[in-house]
């Protein structure tokens, strides 16, 4: 009772512009520590940072086997993915559908990736579904206290800039996850033959 309260107070309009801060913030935090996004798509709405290894993003030792075959190792280059929840809100609340924008957004960053080394793309979600619809394989986190910070964080991501805003955030349950697909498969599917047969 008390945890749904809580959620509905930061739904609020002020309590959504305090999150969205708090979100702000940490980008800047990220932007600060390890750089400006190396690409970012044509709306801005999708950041990709170069890691010289998966081992920077993921604390787990072991390969990564993703849907296509590719292998990622502890070592293998990778790109870290984020989401600009203000330019995505904004968008959807135009009426624009999520799996248009990103398939757009995602289309945009195909031909910069075409000649790239890096073996995958990575990222942190809770909402799994949404993001398998793009190609992704999830990869659960170890059951720790910054997992469970990680989940809270993304939650109230979603509270933020979700156009349903705390009503959104209490309804979704999953752990976080990391979450993947390779370089060469994101291509394949975003890519320039993939625009021509949709």
């Amino acid at each position: 009772m008390i945890l749904r309260f809580g959620w509905k107070l930061l739904g609020t309009k002020p309590g959504r512009l305090i999150v969205q801060g708090v979100c702000a913030l940490m980008v800047r935090n990220l932007e600060r520590n390890v750089g400006p996004a190396t690409l970012i798509s044509h709306r801005r709405i999708v950041r990709l940072w170069h890691l010289d290894r998966l081992a920077a993003f993921s604390s787990d030792e072991s390969p990564w086997l993703l849907d296509d075959g590719t292998i990622v190792q502890p070592d293998d280059p990778v790109l870290e993915m984020h989401i600009a929840g203000d330019r995505l809100l904004e968008i959807l609340l135009a009426g624009e559908r999520w799996q248009h924008v990103f398939q757009k957004e995602f289309a945009s960053l195909a031909p910069a990736l075409e000649q790239r080394g890096e073996v995958a793309l990575v990222g942190r979600t809770i909402l799994r579904t949404q993001v398998a619809h793009f190609g992704t394989i999830h990869r659960d986190l170890p059951p720790e206290p910054s997992t469970a910070l990680a989940t809270f964080n993304r939650k109230l991501i979603l509270l933020a800039f979700h156009p349903r805003g705390s009503q959104r955030a209490m309804t979704e349950h999953q752990k976080v996850a990391d979450a993947a697909i390779s370089r060469r498969e994101f291509c394949r599917r975003f890519g320039e033959p993939a625009r021509r047969d949709g």
